[in-house]
Formats: structure tokens, sequence, C-alpha cells
């Protein structure tokens, strides 16, 4: 059981490097994926196509593996598949808009609801009285008392 248990530990040690560089390979290749859109019909990016057996997203990520581990930038891999696939596959990061824009209208939203709770909330005014009004509500209610009696 000793040298079993050894053996299990050999293992774990000398593969732990292994599934890092594999784990570091892989975000390597989602940060490129993630500038190309999937060509299979579907709206995600190659790094985030989740079908199964995909004929497109499967293919480029070996491909973006292969040219990543020849030592090519991301800059020359994206340029490629833009050549390849025409200027429909880039996409770009999202720029300091495309962060604003939620926010932007959550706070309006935010403001447009605190407006209107106030505006509703606020006491209606007062019926102006002039003499007249006044005189005319006398009579009415004079009467209306004479109706009672």
């Amino acid at each position: 059981m000793g040298a079993l248990s050894s053996a299990t530990v050999l293992a774990i040690v000398l593969l732990t490097p292994a599934a890092a560089q594999m784990a570091g390979n892989n975000q390597n290749m989602r940060r490129v994926g993630a500038r190309l859109a999937c060509q299979c019909g579907c709206p995600d990016t190659v790094a985030s196509c989740s079908m199964l057996g995909c004929g497109f997203s499967h293919p480029a990520k070996e491909k973006i593996a292969q040219m990543q581990a020849a030592g090519v930038p991301d800059a020359a891999i994206v340029e490629d598949f833009v050549k390849t696939y025409g200027q429909k596959i880039y996409r770009a990061e999202p720029n300091t808009f495309g962060w604003l824009v939620p926010y932007l209208a959550l706070a309006f939203g935010t403001a447009l609801v605190i407006w209107f709770v106030r505006r509703s909330r606020r006491s209606k005014p007062a019926l102006v009285m002039d003499a007249r009004l006044s005189r005319y509500n006398d009579e009415i209610e004079q009467e209306l008392q004479n109706l009672d009696r």
C-alpha cells in the first residue's frame, strides 16, 4: 500500500506542472479566441462556442494553439484569421463606452423612478378660494341643509 501511495504522489507531482501549462495555454487560446466570431452560425466567439462538435471553433482553437506554440503574437493570429475569413470574423474588445452603457442606463432608470415617486407623493395643491367661490359654496351648503328639513 505504501508503494501505491508513493507512486500516486509521484504522478501528482509530475503531472501538476503539465496541467498548469495546459491551463495557461487554454487561457492564451481564450484570449485570442475571444476576438474571433465563430462561423458555425451561433452568436458566440471561438473561445465561447458551446456547440458540441462545432465544425469551426474546434479546428480554430487547435490552429490558435499551434500558432501560439510557434511563438506567433496574438495580433498576427487574429490578422491571419481576418485575412482568411474576412473582416466579419473580427470582434473588437469592448471600449469604455461599451462598458459604461449598462451603468448609465441603470443610473437613468433609478433617477426616473425617484423622480416619479417624488412627483406622485407630492401633496396636491389646495383649491384657490376666491370670494365668489366661497359665496357659492355657502349657498350650496344652505340649500343642502334646506333639503334635509
